[in-house]
């Protein structure tokens, strides 16, 4: 119903802005609640979800599923992220493990999922398989960022997270074949991971490490100025060093991650 949604937006708005986290957490639990409800509900319907402003809600161009992802910010070091697979009749939800070792090399689950602000949805095929590549945003911590290029697969309609496809083959040494793309860096710089059609392969920011620019900040990673990409050939995404150097002011951006207002930041906050 209508009132149902109201209260959904309601919530919704209050974890994206108020600055009291214990204000923020008690309104979270209310949305958490009354979104579930709503979901398994048939007043349920994807256009209303859409209107939702500080939802991410993200299809493959075969519109096999939707995922739904938000971020809870408590504060700085705190960031904790939420989310749904709707697939089919299914509905899934995402549970962020905050014990992940081995980020780039796990294969994980609905139930330990790599918590993340999706932006975007690539698909590949691999032996008739479709593999969805999604693009993802995590605040992480004070001093470091994080994007994630995670791999969503269904075996028997299951959901997995994680394949190894990504493939860094140097001359005489032995592949390296990760599950996920993870980039840590510095929070106060901007660094872009997206596909990018006309180059049909994933551009990001080349990373170095430097001593970071905020105080007590130490060692972080920061954007070189050059790109490097991963680039499909029908089985892995084989890296590719130094695709171009920058000659623009502002390196490509990957579209707003929740795609309805451009002078919104990630977070649905005005810049």
């Amino acid at each position: 119903s209508a009132s149902q949604l109201d209260d959904i937006k309601f919530y919704a708005d209050i974890i994206a802005n108020a600055g009291n986290p214990i204000h923020k957490e008690r309104a979270h639990k209310e949305f958490s609640m009354r979104l579930d409800n709503w979901l398994k509900s048939d007043q349920f319907n994807q256009e209303d979800l859409e209107s939702i402003q500080w939802l991410s809600v993200k299809q493959p161009d075969d519109k096999a599923f939707t995922l739904v992802t938000w971020q809870l910010e408590m504060d700085e070091n705190d960031n904790r992220y939420f989310g749904y697979l709707l697939n089919g009749n299914n509905i899934l939800n995402l549970v962020a493990s905050d014990y992940l070792e081995d980020l780039e090399y796990d294969i994980l689950s609905v139930e330990d999922w790599a918590g993340a602000l999706y932006y975007n949805i690539h698909t590949v095929v691999k032996e008739e398989k479709k593999y969805y590549v999604l693009f993802g945003y995590n605040a992480h911590k004070n001093y470091e960022h994080r994007k994630i290029v995670d791999v969503l697969t269904f075996n028997g309609g299951t959901p997995t997270f994680g394949a190894e496809v990504f493939k860094k083959q140097d001359p005489g040494e032995r592949a390296i074949i990760k599950n996920r793309i993870v980039l840590d860096y510095s929070s106060d710089a901007n660094v872009s991971i997206n596909y990018n059609p006309n180059l049909d392969m994933i551009v990001f920011d080349h990373l170095i490490a430097r001593i970071g620019r905020i105080p007590g900040q130490g060692p972080t990673m920061l954007p070189d100025g050059s790109y490097v990409g991963y680039q499909w050939d029908g089985k892995y995404f084989n890296y590719i060093d130094k695709l171009y150097h920058q000659t623009q002011d502002k390196p490509p951006m990957p579209k707003p991650v929740l795609g309805k207002n451009n002078n919104k930041s990630i977070f649905g906050k005005r810049n």
